[in-house]
């Protein structure tokens, strides 16, 4: 189900919209790259940031479904997902403050979703907190329903909305970005 995964492409901006921004597919030396950006996007925010070794896991291993947005060479983006069973987690959706009324956003969802479906993913999952309201609209563009809201999540007092696509908005988003390229 996953053969495409050993062989990652660049993810082009759309060629009717001319964009100084790429995106592409995540590389085993981004994780340097990722680290950076984590702490610039959340660390100054007083937000906790991923675990190292998570985010090399996303690096090493799910590198072709995970991408960083690039202004130039300056990375300003990424997007982290994690492949099981023909389900996708997508655990972060992440653009530096000076890039989010961007298209940056909309190009790492155009590469992540394109993607996803190349690969056979049925479902795509995310959890988000209720106070995100920039992320919670992200999800609804996309269709996610939210089926559950998790209390504790990280830990104590802390809450999650849990919201999914299925393959259907899957499709239909994937068959949307393609007609834009």
């Amino acid at each position: 189900m996953y053969a495409n995964l050993t062989q990652p492409t660049a993810i082009r901006p759309l060629p009717s919209r001319p964009s100084r921004y790429t995106v592409r597919p995540m590389r085993s030396n981004d994780f340097t790259v990722l680290k950076g950006l984590e702490e610039e996007i959340w660390g100054s925010q007083g937000e906790p940031t991923l675990c190292a070794m998570y985010m090399r896991l996303c690096v090493e291993q799910f590198a072709d479904v995970c991408f960083v947005a690039l202004d130039g060479d300056r990375p300003v983006g990424y997007v982290l997902n994690i492949l099981r069973d023909g389900s996708a987690y997508c655990a972060t959706l992440a653009v530096h403050p000076e890039y989010r009324r961007s298209r940056v956003t909309f190009l790492l969802v155009s590469a992540m979703i394109r993607r996803l479906r190349e690969v056979g993913v049925h479902e795509c999952w995310f959890t988000v907190s209720p106070e995100n309201t920039a992320a919670r609209e992200v999800h609804q563009t996309l269709g996610a329903c939210v089926v559950e809201t998790r209390e504790d999540y990280y830990g104590p007092g802390d809450t999650r909305l849990v919201s999914r696509i299925d393959f259907d908005q899957i499709d239909r988003l994937y068959r949307r970005f393609v007609r834009a390229a």
